[in-house]
């Protein structure tokens, strides 16, 4: 099922844009890959980023240009009373300045992405950027460090539940190329790819993934058990104290949205990837990309959750929480989408060479989808494009929540945070991420700067730290742009695959924008000349 074959798209533009429409009202999600937090999501954003994300000494907040900088968010911070830092919060996140965007990176802000495949998932929703709160379009779950409670944002986990019967891989280009690990090595280098949720109403003879809401995000920050969650509506303003440990398999709603992928459902098909696979140990990749793409094969319905946690879930094994990874800070999203939209996620995964460990999508269902097709087969690309820019909506009967990922291969030697994503939103960011001693904040240019968040920071109550937060994050200043990097703030991240998720929400914008912005929490750009 897994193949490890590793081939890249011929022809890939070093940075691809495409946009799927939203089908009925939906959440838009943008997948964005290459330097990939300023090449990438500033870039295509044309704003200023805010970034939670492990940094190293090298990869700075950037404040050179106007209006288009990195700003970093420091640590601790709080996640609506939930502490979290970067020492054990392994998210990599921002939000635009201005707002409405936010975005999950799966590389965090370190200088090595920029020889590293990476991917950012943006979603465009001002709920969810105003202030990261959720609602009944999308939740996002952040699950803090030692917070087994974890915060709901719910980015559309909440219900994923039996679908998927024998659907149509077969015009999913992409897919087909993911399945069967078709990596590209020739450009393009990046890709940006647009989804869009919507409202399909199911008939008694389609049994359809049934989200609560369309888009959720759990932030759960060190050393607690529960986490805060945040979802992509205006009315949930805040954060959401999450009621059950994220170890409760029966009441815990990523339990819930997994149940299908740790359990078994002749409806329900899944591709998960981890860097660091259940059950397997000391495994050597460049990639730090973690998630799971589910599709009902009974029904156009799909979901893909992105996540920072090791080992995680396992597959048809039952539902397992790693409770060791309670001690460190975690961010989890889960996006209900239409099963079309698949193919654009693959298309940014390409870049990222993501370690596939199941794989049960039969290629009926993604036959018309080339990217996922070439992901699954392992196909890495080797020519350029080295970048890519997706963007995708989320499935939702109010408004879509648009999510833009931003991914680059280590060919492309871009810095993810500063090359990608300050590029594609020219904004300043404010970055959350462990950092070395080499990337710095980078205040170069006008208005288009990283800017690093200071540890410790807190989560509304919950207190975290860069040390026990593994996560990688950034704002967007100005706001409305939050993003998830799958790589830290380091110099090695140049050489090395990473990736963006930058979700585009004023909700979830807002409330990451708070962690930022506490007492004033962020690094003196350093001028560079």
């Amino acid at each position: 099922m897994c193949s490890v074959i590793f081939q890249r798209p011929p022809s890939a533009p070093l940075l691809s844009y495409a946009s799927k429409g939203a089908i009925s009202a939906t959440l838009g999600i943008t997948v964005l890959e290459d330097k990939i937090y300023k090449k990438v999501i500033v870039k295509v954003l044309k704003k200023t980023i805010k970034v939670w994300s492990r940094r190293d000494s090298k990869l700075k907040g950037d404040c050179r240009g106007l209006q288009r900088h990195i700003r970093l968010i420091k640590s601790p911070a709080a996640i609506n009373d939930h502490n979290t830092n970067l020492g054990e919060d392994i998210t990599n996140w921002a939000v635009s300045d201005p707002g409405n965007i936010f975005c999950h990176i799966d590389k965090p802000y370190l200088k090595n992405q920029t020889r590293e495949p990476a991917m950012a998932v943006c979603i465009d929703n001002i709920n969810i950027f105003a202030q990261w709160s959720f609602g009944s379009l999308g939740k996002t779950v952040y699950r803090l460090p030692n917070n087994t409670d974890a915060i709901l944002g719910y980015f559309l986990l909440n219900k994923i539940a039996p679908l998927v019967s024998p659907k149509k891989t077969a015009p999913m280009q992409y897919f087909n190329k993911l399945e069967f690990r078709e990596i590209p090595t020739l450009p393009l280098f990046t890709s940006k790819r647009s989804i869009h949720n919507s409202n399909v109403a199911s008939s008694p003879q389609n049994v359809r993934m049934q989200p609560v809401t369309s888009m959720q995000t759990v932030y759960k920050a060190p050393g607690q058990a529960n986490g805060k969650i945040i979802e992509a509506t205006a009315p949930a303003r805040d954060w959401q104290d999450g009621a059950q440990a994220l170890s409760n398999n029966d009441q815990h709603s990523f339990a819930k949205a997994l149940q299908h992928v740790v359990g078994n459902d002749n409806n329900i098909k899944f591709l998960a990837y981890n860097n660091a696979p259940p059950g397997v140990a000391n495994v050597k990749t460049k990639s730090n990309s973690k998630g799971v793409i589910i599709l009902a094969t009974n029904a156009d319905s799909a979901a893909w959750i992105v996540h920072t946690v090791p080992g995680f879930p396992a597959a048809k094994t039952g539902y397992s929480w790693p409770v060791a990874e309670n001690n460190r800070g975690h961010l989890l999203i889960c996006l209900t989408i239409l099963e079309s939209q698949i193919n654009a996620i693959a298309a940014s995964l390409l870049l990222v060479q993501p370690l596939i460990h199941y794989n049960d999508i039969p290629k009926t269902e993604t036959a018309g989808m080339p990217y996922f097709n070439k992901l699954a087969e392992g196909k890495i690309p080797t020519l350029p494009p080295f970048t890519s820019r997706q963007t995708i909506r989320t499935q939702s009967p109010g408004t879509p929540v648009t999510v833009h990922i931003y991914s680059k291969s280590e060919s492309s030697k871009y810095e993810i945070f500063k090359k990608v994503i300050v590029k594609v939103l020219k904004k300043t960011i404010k970055v959350w991420s462990r950092r070395d001693s080499k990337l710095k904040g980078d205040c170069r240019g006008s208005q288009r700067h990283i800017r690093l968040i200071k540890s410790p920071a807190a989560i509304n109550g919950h207190n975290t730290n860069l040390e026990s937060d593994i996560t990688n994050w950034a704002v967007s200043d100005p706001g409305n742009i939050f993003c998830h990097i799958d790589k830290p703030y380091f110099k090695n991240q140049t050489r090395e695959p990473a990736m963006a998720v930058c979700i585009d929400n004023n909700e979830i914008f807002a409330r990451f924008n708070e962690i930022a912005a506490q007492e004033n929490k962020f690094c003196i750009c350093f001028a560079l000349f």
